[in-house]
């Protein structure tokens, strides 16, 4: 292996042990030591990025977006292939790290995917409208028993204007409608679902199906489902639109939706992750919110690397 591929690979690794999980701050010195200690590292990294950011699913100028619309119109197998072929050396290296490990953990086999910082739409098989935001990732199918379309959304959020019977996969639960607008989405560990024009039914493994009418919204997660009544659907559905309406929202999620629109890796620990914020924020704007949070928040932010910052 030569020493570029070398790098690329170990890049990889770095963005999916990164993004993956909550590293503590002897791992995140040593991303800063391997980043910071040559300059072929930071161009490493900072290639990844930038094939990372061209992998939305908006059209683009050139190979890469050619073969990423390619393969969105594909099967999954030709998808594959497709992505393989843009992202060039990068996923080769991905192939050789291990069973495509870090290529089905980027999400570059979903059938919908948008960039950081780049929210999508598309149409379902049955016409039904799709807005997803940033950073997310959606399988679909046809529902069991050939009626109506079954999504899974891995990551991020949706907004779906439903024309036939839906069902959406998220956060280990089951939304199921008919005909009504969904928004679904994970924040954290997660999930929250609002309803307009219509209604819709929660399902989770081993509770009893929960009926979500008109107009409400709900965080559910593995204890249960909780009514959030302080946020409408305009509320919830606010990131179509740049904004997050926060409702006493806990610090982790919260880095959850700003690393939708950056490049960079937020992390919240310690005491940190143990507060909750409220207001109206601009996704767009990272350092503002920050500022806001550790004003209104007994919380330290510090950076790493110059690439991953730490709220604690």
């Amino acid at each position: 292996m030569t020493a570029r591929a070398r790098c690329e690979m170990d890049a990889i690794a770095w963005e999916v042990r990164l993004r993956g999980g909550t590293p503590d701050a002897t791992e995140l010195r040593a991303f800063a030591a391997w980043h910071d200690g040559a300059p072929e590292h930071a161009a490493a990294w900072e290639s990844l990025q930038g094939r990372l950011a061209r992998m939305g699913g908006a059209a683009r100028h050139g190979d890469d977006a050619r073969a990423t619309a390619q393969a969105l119109r594909s099967s999954v197998v030709e998808r594959r292939r497709a992505l393989r072929a843009a992202f060039g050396m990068a996923v080769v290296a991905v192939g050789g790290w291990g069973t495509w490990r870090g290529f089905h953990e980027l999400g570059f086999d979903a059938d919908w995917r948008s960039a950081t910082g780049e929210r999508g739409a598309g149409l379902l098989a049955d016409g039904s409208s799709l807005q997803f935001d940033a950073g997310s990732r959606i399988d679909a199918a046809t529902a069991p028993g050939g009626v109506g379309t079954a999504l899974d959304l891995r990551q991020g959020q949706l907004l779906v204007r439903a024309r036939g019977p839906l069902s959406v996969g998220v956060a280990g639960a089951r939304i199921e409608t008919s005909n009504a607008r969904l928004g679904a989405g994970r924040l954290g560990r997660r999930g929250i679902v609002a309803v307009a024009d219509g209604s819709a039914l929660l399902r989770q493994p081993g509770r009893a199906a929960v009926t979500l009418p008109a107009g409400a919204v709900f965080a559910f997660d593995a204890d249960g489902v909780a009514a959030r009544s302080a946020l409408s659907f305009a509320a919830a559905s606010a990131w179509t639109r740049g904004l997050l309406v926060a409702d006493r929202l806990p610090l982790p999620d919260l880095a959850d939706a700003l690393g939708r629109y950056h490049a960079g890796i937020l992390h919240v620990t310690g005491a940190a992750a143990r507060r909750s914020i409220s207001g109206v924020l601009r996704l767009e704007d990272l350092d503002g919110v920050l500022r806001h949070v550790a004003g209104v928040l007994p919380v330290r932010v510090a950076r790493y690397g110059g690439f991953v910052t730490v709220l604690s």
